[in-house]
């Protein structure tokens, strides 16, 4: 009986846990990204500031995939920030998970995430695999 209700439990969240692993960005949504380079606009640095008037924040843009914020040049005097589209470069949505990857050397992060204007956070949103496993866990628990 046990196993079957945890069956159950495991087979109802089927979707959302596939729906977290990886392709997120090709929902076919329309989102709104921010979208700017520290470089050339400062209130794209961090940390973000909520409180400029909307006529005052950076450009948002329409976007077909994700939002995304890059830090690169980690501790370097190049150091930047950049908010934009997935549409807006070539990306692995296999790799792309409602999360922060790290570059390979450690001088940089990109951060994906699907709602308007989410690309002007400085943390990474749960993934939906994460919350299944939070939903998970209780059932597992009670098995015991």
């Amino acid at each position: 009986m046990a196993g079957t209700l945890l069956a159950g439990c495991l087979l109802s969240l089927w979707p959302v846990v596939t729906m977290g692993a990886g392709g997120d960005c090709l929902s076919g949504e329309t989102i709104d990204c921010f979208d700017c380079n520290s470089w050339d606009d400062p209130r794209c640095h961090d940390p973000w500031n909520w409180t400029y008037p909307k006529y005052h924040m950076p450009s948002t843009s329409p976007c077909e995939g994700c939002c995304v914020k890059m830090v690169q040049y980690i501790g370097t005097k190049h150091y930047q920030i950049k908010r934009t589209c997935t549409d807006n470069f070539e990306v692995n949505f296999f790799m792309v998970n409602h999360a922060c990857m790290t570059e390979g050397h450690r001088h940089g992060h990109m951060c994906f995430c699907e709602e308007d204007e989410c690309n002007s956070s400085e943390k990474p949103t749960l993934s939906r695999s994460f919350l299944a496993l939070l939903l998970i866990w209780p059932f597992y628990a009670l098995l015991r």
